[in-house]
């Protein structure tokens, strides 16, 4: 056997160490870019589920105050209608006083003489001035009347309106096109970093392809758990019970494949399975998202995301275009003639 010269020998073993070095490199940049990548969507996806409560919340809250806009404004209109009648009020009062100041002073003009040759005693004309001083008084104090409840009705009026200025002022500021805006540029930076991490995924030799399909579809007992469901089951082969749900859904895949379930089964990402938190395993679920369907039975556990209600497996995400945090809507389902 020939022997190698210690040089050579030492040399080997650097260029070995090398060569694991650079083979390991890419594996390790792989794994931390990963990493990376998946925090940044977590953190995208709080950042969206944040936003998308702020906005039900403001929305709320915007309703509410175009509610009360339209009550103040019911109470501003009904205010100045009472102020206009109060000072129609108070025009015909001051009118009635002018004439009866008129009535006064023709009275007072009387000579004495005129008095004298007059059939009527001097003691009714004082009682005839008497009897007008008493109605200036009376208009007087009506005209008084009306012009405090005319003042007090003009301050209650500036309160609506300045109340409403406000309030207006705060529905502008709870503009939800701003939020869906964010929320538009949010989901779509979650939309590529879910790209970014699948090509990751699927790079290198190792790549996961689908399993082979099982036997021809056949309708299962409710309830039973199947071990795969490989293609889309007819919708057909189900009743539909008009139990409803609704809320955050998305995806999960490679880093769950061939992994088990909490039902046991072994986890397919292109498979037609879900993770709900509470529904019994083998419910089976009609998802809708923006027009489109898929039927998946609920084989797992999750998610644990505060705010997302269901996960659906790669496959049946991919069949109707899911992607990210998405809103969807699904019915429990029940196989028929079993």
């Amino acid at each position: 056997m020939r022997v190698l010269n210690p040089r050579y020998k030492a040399l080997l073993a650097v260029s070995t160490v090398v060569l694991i070095t650079l083979c390991a490199a890419p594996l390790v940049n792989a794994a931390g870019e990963r990493d990376s990548l998946e925090a940044e969507a977590d953190r995208l996806t709080y950042a969206i589920l944040e936003l998308k409560t702020r906005l039900r919340t403001a929305q709320g809250e915007r309703d509410a105050l175009l509610a009360e806009l339209v009550e103040l404004d019911g109470g501003i209109a009904s205010t100045e209608g009472e102020i206009e009648a109060l000072r129609l009020e108070l025009d015909a009062c001051q009118e009635a006083y002018e004439q009866s100041l008129r009535s006064l002073y023709k009275r007072g003009e009387i000579s004495e003489l005129e008095v004298l040759l007059e059939a009527r005693e001097l003691e009714e004309v004082w009682e005839d001035t008497a009897y007008f001083e008493r109605i200036l008084q009376s208009e007087t104090d009506t005209l008084d009347s009306l012009k405090a409840k005319i003042t007090e009705l003009e301050l209650t009026e500036r309160v609506l309106r300045d109340k409403r200025a406000k309030r207006q002022r705060i529905t502008e500021t709870l503009d939800s096109a701003l939020i869906n805006g964010r929320i538009g540029e949010l989901e779509a930076q979650l939309s590529e970093v879910n790209t970014r991490l699948r090509a990751l995924g699927n790079g290198g030799g190792g790549q996961l392809q689908p399993a082979p399909d099982p036997p021809a579809w056949t309708v299962p007992a409710p309830g039973k758990l199947l071990d795969r469901v490989p293609s889309q089951p007819p919708l057909d082969d189900f009743e539909r019970t008009g139990m409803t749900y609704a809320g955050y859904t998305t995806c999960y895949g490679e880093e769950f494949h061939g992994k088990s379930t909490a039902s046991g089964v072994i986890f397919n990402m292109y498979d037609f399975t879900c993770a709900h938190r509470t529904l019994p395993f083998g419910t089976w679920l009609l998802v809708t998202f923006r027009g489109g369907q898929t039927i998946v039975q609920v084989n797992d556990r999750g998610p644990f995301v505060p705010g997302r209600v269901l996960d659906l497996s790669y496959g049946s995400a991919r069949s109707i275009g899911l992607d990210g945090v998405q809103w969807t809507e699904f019915e429990i389902l029940v196989p028929k003639g079993v």
